[in-house]
């Protein structure tokens, strides 16, 4: 059952410019934009999402208002003393190489050429200079984002712009504040695993807009709660197959020609080198196997391959153990039938007669 449906009712026109804005927000750090599905939340996805006056104190806490320039601290202040919606996404853990995932939040027009090709989208994303870039989600919504603050752990996204579309009866102009944080673990085998928490701040320049967010956002943030999720999957899927099907994905970035070459190239070189990684990870690991002492156990697919004893030189002399008679004859019945599958019962007493 879909969350809005295609009516001009004031809540479900939010709805869908507010979707819109989900893209835009996405856009930037390359975590929606995926087409918008129905979702149906239940009450235990419910539960992973916040929007508590906790969280968002905690969420400023988070913003390095120091180590902003100040025409940034002005204009992100705006934003998150008062948004009409603030909401922080469940955290997603993703299976990913930490350098393709930093580019490729870096440079989101790769995803979006890369959806482009397998044809699921209709964003369009323009880059305008080394930090921003202009987004066209083909619906009605027009934005240009810049990147103002990254840092390896933490990367800050300004975007500004308006919907403008026949769901609205003028244009509706917002600005959105995202600050996406992101760790980095890596297991014992080496494989290595980003997790990333998206906040994201939404104001609304109309008051009945401002007025219809604050009251729906618990409702029509589900939408970015799910694109979050599967577009970081995407990522991560991404990552696995530049290590496993490197000639493909080099194919793959050839056909990017939405791309500015120069970061075309690039993202062909952090391709090679997540390959490259992967195969010393998988020779350090047979190189640890093969150096450890017969002492220490080892995966059993390690485990070295010992010759069968020998059998004794006169196996006459070894005796032959009795049957052992203290085994309850219903045991040994259900044995049987394990192993050799059911015995007829005439039979069977046949044979003990």
């Amino acid at each position: 059952m879909p969350i809005f449906r295609s009516t001009t009712t004031p809540s479900c026109l939010l709805g869908s410019i507010f979707r819109s804005w989900t893209c835009l927000a996405g856009l930037a750090l390359v975590l929606v934009a995926l087409p918008t599905y129905a979702v149906q939340a239940q009450q235990a996805e419910a539960e992973l999402v916040s929007f508590s006056r906790e969280d968002k104190q905690d969420a400023l806490r988070q913003i390095p208002f120091a180590q902003l320039r100040p025409q940034d601290q002005n204009r992100v202040s705006e934003v998150v003393k008062d948004p009409s919606i603030f909401r922080r996404l469940p955290v997603q853990v993703i299976d990913c190489d930490p350098e393709i995932y930093a580019f490729l939040v870096s440079y989101p027009e790769v995803v979006v050429n890369i959806w482009e090709i397998m044809g699921i989208t209709s964003v369009q994303v323009q880059r305008l200079g080394p930090t921003s870039f202009h987004a066209n989600d083909g619906a009605g919504t027009v934005s240009n984002v810049d990147i103002i603050y990254a840092d390896g752990e933490t990367n800050i996204f300004f975007a500004e712009g308006y919907y403008e579309g026949p769901l609205a009866p003028k244009r509706i102009l917002a600005n959105c504040v995202l600050v996406l944080q992101s760790g980095y673990t890596k297991a014992a085998q080496g494989e290595s695993f980003v997790s990333n928490r998206l906040d994201v701040y939404v104001k609304f320049e109309s008051r009945g807009a401002d007025f219809l967010a604050r009251t729906l956002h618990p409702l029509i943030g589900k939408t970015a709660d799910y694109n979050f999720a599967e577009t970081s999957s995407f990522i991560g899927k991404i990552s696995k197959n530049a290590e496993d099907n490197v000639n493909g994905m080099q194919n793959l970035v050839t056909r990017l020609q939405k791309v500015d070459p120069t970061v075309r190239k690039q993202f062909g070189d952090v391709v090679t080198r997540v390959y490259q990684r992967k195969v010393v990870a998988e020779r350090g690991i047979q190189q640890r196997f093969a150096e450890s002492q017969d002492d220490e156990p080892l995966p059993l697919a390690a485990a070295p391959v010992k010759e069968p004893a020998l059998l004794p030189e006169q196996p006459e002399e070894v005796a032959l153990r009795p049957i052992e008679t203290t085994v309850p004859q219903a045991v040994a019945e259900d044995d049987a039938a394990i192993s050799l599958g059911s015995i007829p019962r005439k039979r069977f007493a046949e044979l003990r007669r």
